[in-house]
């Protein structure tokens, strides 16, 4: 047998793709332009009888730091009627926005004033009804639970001054400095220096841009597996170094507005937190509907499945959960993507040479001590200091 060349011991040998990577990457396509935010900007307004659920968030924001918003969202039930055979009638971006205006109008009704009252904690209110089976219609037309969600909530309530509503865009067009929440349930009073209202447009903000930056994560992990499937270790190596500065671009967003921007941790525990919870078991029984939450950030969820992170933790177990409240297309992507997760892992410590395997670990240690700091940072929200400075973690080295 002839000796082996240097350049020939440096050529990776022939592998066989792994099973079902073809068709796992057509389930990219749907999201590849924004990620996990919508597809097309928010709207800002609706048709017909519809312009007042919209009118009546912010409308309700004194009565919601008040005496409550009950009354007045049984005057608006009343007035709204049995609208479901209007709604079916509206186009996919316009239902998403009055899902997006029924379900804050549902969470405004399930704790009717902030501070929240400890009864509410326990108690399953007679919701209006018309906007309730509205809300629940709506829900079930679009595959998701009948209580607010990261997408409901946040993802369809922004508004950028670059973008268009209702019109497609590129994630990369969000942008800081651009982005607002649309829709506002607080009020800041003259003269209040709690600035609430400022503190729910930053906790929008916070979740949307980090999405933004998600969507590169996507873009790479895709990259990366059609590397492997092509066994192309230059584009492996690419994409690698793609998905490291995409998982630092993400991270660094998170970080910047809840670091230096200053979202205040006494009033996000007593103000904002509730707000997002619902923790109603839905009409059928079942479990309680846990409502909006940090586990739903798509891009996370991309990037562990990108690095091969293991699903068996109690993390992991939360993470899997939360997929019921994504959209469809996002949740059949994640979970088609399961019994790939290590396969970029796999090429990476295989063939793919130093520089690929130096990509990977660096975006694992990366995603780690991100997710270690955001578990210190989030044990002092829940504790509610009052601190009014920003709160550098301790991160390890």
């Amino acid at each position: 047998m002839p000796p082996t060349s240097p350049a020939q011991a440096d050529t990776p040998l022939p592998v066989a793709p792994p099973a079902g990577l073809p068709q796992l990457l057509t389930l990219f396509r749907p999201l590849a332009r924004t990620g996990f935010l919508p597809p097309t900007a928010p709207l800002l307004r609706l048709p017909g009888p519809f312009q007042p659920l919209l009118d009546a968030i912010p409308a309700l924001a004194p009565a919601y730091q008040g005496n409550g918003v009950r009354a007045a969202l049984l005057d608006l039930d009343a007035a709204l009627g049995d609208r479901r055979d209007d709604a079916r009638q509206l186009g996919t971006a316009q239902q998403e926005a009055l899902l997006s205006a029924t379900a804050i109008l549902m969470h405004l009704y399930r704790w009717n004033a902030v501070p929240v009252a400890p009864v509410r904690f326990s108690e399953r209110p007679d919701f209006p009804p018309h906007l309730h089976a509205l809300f629940r219609d709506l829900s079930a037309a679009h595959h998701l639970p009948a209580c607010g969600t990261m997408h409901t909530l946040k993802y369809l309530n922004w508004r950028s001054d670059a973008l268009t509503p209702g019109e497609p865009y590129h994630a990369g067009q969000v942008q800081a400095g651009q982005v607002r929440i649309a829709h506002n349930w607080h009020a800041s009073p003259a003269g209040d220096e709690r600035d609430l209202a400022g503190q729910l447009d930053l906790w929008i903000q916070t979740f949307v841009l980090a999405e933004a930056r998600g969507q590169a994560v996507l873009t790479a992990s895709a990259q990366a597996l059609t590397a492997v499937q092509h066994h192309d270790r230059p584009a492996l190596e690419a994409a690698l170094a793609d998905l490291h500065a995409a998982i630092s671009a993400m991270t660094r967003q998170i970080n910047a507005l809840m670091r230096f921007r200053v979202v205040r941790s006494d009033l996000w525990r007593v103000f904002i937190q509730p707000t997002f919870g619902w923790g109603l078991p839905p009409e059928d029984g079942g479990a309680p509907l846990d409502g909006a939450s940090g586990l739903q950030l798509g891009g996370t969820q991309v990037a562990d499945l990108a690095l091969g992170v293991p699903f068996d933790s109690n993390l992991g177990q939360a993470l899997r959960h939360s997929r019921r409240s994504l959209t469809p297309p996002q949740r059949a992507l994640l979970h088609a993507w399961e019994p790939h997760r290590q396969v970029i892992r796999n090429a990476a410590r295989d063939w793919g040479g130093s520089a690929a395997q130096d990509a990977f670990e660096a975006s694992l240690n990366d995603l780690t001590r991100w997710r270690v700091s955001h578990r210190e940072r989030g044990a002092v929200y829940l504790r509610g200091t009052g601190r009014r400075t920003s709160w550098r973690p301790r991160v390890p080295s």
